[in-house]
């Protein structure tokens, strides 16, 4: 009798300790599943936030980008236009969400020229940068109407017709990267920035319908915004703010050959909120830096009038670190 009690304990301890044991190791499972799932990235679709209208150079850009982009990254890449304030609605909007790597900033020089022209108290330094994804060289541009009224179809015909005194009006965005470009062209020019009467509009699609409607005289923008524009030959390109002439516009000869010593190109990168965990801004780099690899983008981007130069984190930062000083030099030149 005992002997047969001793046995039932037995084994009723020993079901306890089974089941004990399947406990943990269902636990643990559901510990290590709840872990992999906290640690996976993405889990759902990455904002991409555009600062700008519809239908200029950085909406078109990164739409295109972020097509082929996704498909690496494993989720949907939603772009979202935030435009107003030179560019500055949408960084503000990502510089002060919270950095969880699902909301990221598509944006250029703006964030520099914004902050030394007093349009925010903010810079490139608020900000985590992922990765540069493109470079586009800037197109000074006049109506047709104003081009054939005064004769002027190169830069040096343009300047010529400004140190004469004449009144020029030019559309430009306050603080953004084309008030940079016209600003520094003049003055390599050896004209004054001022010289120009200024109408400020919030981006470069507002520009265009504005050069359209003839209430201004020219602008700076670039192929990838207005090649329809530039190909019917409603804009008359006075040069080429590069070193190379775009084969493209072939017959558009650049400033370096008209003897204006300047060259810029509007560089598109990726910025993210400040604090977003490197192993986040790694895995968002390697997906852009994927489909900047693809054959078959680059030369939609070539097309554009552009041209892939991808760098990594560290070597963007470093980039970024060179652009805030141009922008802080000239900025006293650009408070027009």
């Amino acid at each position: 009798m005992q002997k047969k009690l001793l046995t039932m304990l037995l084994s009723i301890v020993l079901i306890f300790a089974i089941t004990g044991c399947g406990n943990t190791a269902s636990n643990e499972a559901e510990g290590s599943t709840g872990s992999s799932n906290e640690e996976a990235f993405p889990t759902k679709p990455i904002k991409l936030v555009i600062p700008y209208p519809p239908g200029g150079g950085t909406d078109v850009l990164f739409r295109l980008v972020a097509q082929y982009a996704e498909e690496h990254l494993g989720q949907t890449i939603v772009p979202t236009n935030m435009a107003g304030a030179t560019a500055t609605v949408g960084s503000r909007f990502v510089k002060d969400t919270e950095p969880d790597g699902y909301t990221i900033l598509g944006t250029h020089q703006v964030v520099a020229t914004a902050q030394h022209t007093g349009v925010v108290n903010y810079g490139f330094s608020a900000f985590d940068p992922v990765m540069m994804m493109t470079s586009t060289p800037h197109i000074p541009s006049v109506s047709k109407k104003f081009s054939e009224e005064n004769n002027i179809k190169t830069i040096n015909d343009f300047i010529e017709y400004v140190q004469a005194g004449n009144e020029v009006t030019w559309a430009y965005t306050v603080g953004s990267e084309d008030h940079y470009t016209i600003a520094a062209l003049l003055d390599a020019a050896g004209v004054d920035p001022t010289s120009l009467n200024y109408v400020n509009y919030d981006g470069t699609g507002p520009q265009y319908a504005a050069i359209l409607a003839d209430q201004v005289n020219g602008m700076t923008g670039d192929y990838a915004s207005g090649k329809g524009y530039l190909d019917d030959g409603s804009l008359v390109p006075l040069g080429m703010v590069f070193d190379e002439r775009n084969p493209f516009l072939p017959e558009v000869p650049t400033l370096k050959e008209q003897n204006i010593d300047f060259s810029v190109t509007v560089d598109r990168g990726i910025l993210a909120p400040k604090g977003t965990s490197p192993e986040k801004l790694k895995i968002i780099a390697d997906a852009f830096q994927k489909a900047l690899e693809d054959p078959e983008l680059q030369k939609k981007i070539e097309e554009l009038g552009s041209f892939v130069n991808s760098k990594g984190t560290e070597e963007y930062t470093e980039h970024l670190e060179e652009l805030n000083t141009k922008m802080e030099k000239l900025a006293p030149k650009m408070q027009f």
